[in-house]
């Protein structure tokens, strides 16, 4: 037997789960560059050493894969966004607006696909964005110590689509410094909760 002959190491096969999480995974490292719904299944696969139709037997068509992606990214913004334990209520809110634009600046393209997608009625991607926004929504009443009442949360959310598309905008054309737009974000929410 030759060197050429010899086997290779065995391939060690993946679980089903392990072999979504790689999928999935490799979408998240896909996105700073590229919008999930912009992301090609054949160059995922080809990340993956698989061929296209095996990625299907893991994800029934693209929109389940990007469903996966989308809800992986927004639980990766959600875990970025939250205080650390022992953070003082007064500096939640500050340090969460802090992330959430360090977050636009790097992922803007695919932070703003998201945001539009969500606009733009796509049921999967809204699907995901209310629920990203619902939770966000419940972690400043409580960072801001206000009643979970409905015109609270009308408020809040209003809120956070002037923030989204401010910061969107911001991060293309900075008007203002990054202190200057963290002051008018908590400015205009003080505002408009009576805080």
């Amino acid at each position: 037997m030759t060197a050429s002959s010899r086997p290779g190491p065995p391939r060690l096969r993946r679980s089903a789960g392990d072999r979504r999480a790689q999928l999935v995974q490799i979408g998240l490292e896909l996105l700073p560059t590229t919008p999930v719904q912009e992301l090609t299944i054949d160059e995922v696969a080809r990340r993956a050493g698989i061929s296209r139709s095996l990625l299907f037997h893991y994800f029934a068509t693209k929109r389940e894969y990007y469903t996966a992606v989308t809800r992986a990214a927004a639980d990766l913004l959600w875990e970025h966004l939250l205080p650390a334990p022992g953070t003082p209520r007064e500096e939640q809110v500050t340090g969460m607006l802090d992330r959430y634009v360090g977050w636009v600046e790097t992922f803007r393209e695919s932070h703003l696909a998201f945001v539009r997608g969500a606009g733009g009625g796509d049921p999967w991607v809204s699907e995901v964005y209310e629920e990203t926004r619902g939770r966000l929504v419940e972690l400043a009443l409580t960072a801001l110590e206000l009643p979970d009442d409905a015109l609270r949360r009308q408020l809040v959310l209003a809120w956070f689509a002037f923030t989204e598309d401010l910061v969107g905008q911001w991060v293309q054309e900075p008007t203002m410094t990054r202190e200057e737009l963290l002051d008018l974000l908590r400015d205009v929410l003080a505002r408009l909760t009576g805080r």
